[in-house]
């Protein structure tokens, strides 16, 4: 299972194309104009946004129930995520369960972790930095190079 928000990280899950092919794998990502035109087999989570005021707050519980009904559907054996908030429920599940994750920091932090990539740290089986830079942010990351 692959997943992301919209947006750049969704540009940058769509880079791992080849890994979503040879894996038959499921991106799990927000409705846009570019991801509902995707060819690969993909599922949506609604956008939620802090700025919403106190409806972000149910519709982030909801993030989470599509999230687990996601996973129970497809019961992935890893979960890759390039980030970020949505897809925190769908990697927590995935620990739960006892599967992989992978998380790519965003190429975007060249010298400071984002806020999703605090949470993942501590969460990820495997962890990825597309800087060399962010290795002395995460000492226990993988350095992979960037993505595109």
């Amino acid at each position: 299972m692959f997943c992301s928000s919209g947006g750049g990280h969704y540009t940058e899950l769509l880079q791992l194309e080849p890994l979503i092919n040879k894996y038959q794998g499921v991106v799990i990502t927000e409705r846009t104009d570019i991801s509902e035109n995707a060819e690969l087999p993909t599922e949506y989570v609604p956008y939620s946004s802090k700025n919403e005021g106190w409806v972000y707050l149910f519709k982030y519980a909801y993030v989470w129930l599509k999230s687990l009904g996601y996973f129970l559907k497809y019961l992935p054996k890893a979960v890759v995520s390039t980030g970020v908030h949505s897809t925190i429920p769908m990697c927590i599940y995935a620990r739960l369960f006892g599967r992989k994750v992978i998380y790519i920091e965003t190429i975007a932090n060249l010298k400071t972790p984002s806020v999703t990539g605090k949470i993942m740290y501590k969460i990820a089986t495997d962890f990825y930095v597309q800087w060399e830079e962010m290795m002395e942010i995460y000492p226990k990351a993988k350095y992979g190079g960037v993505l595109f």
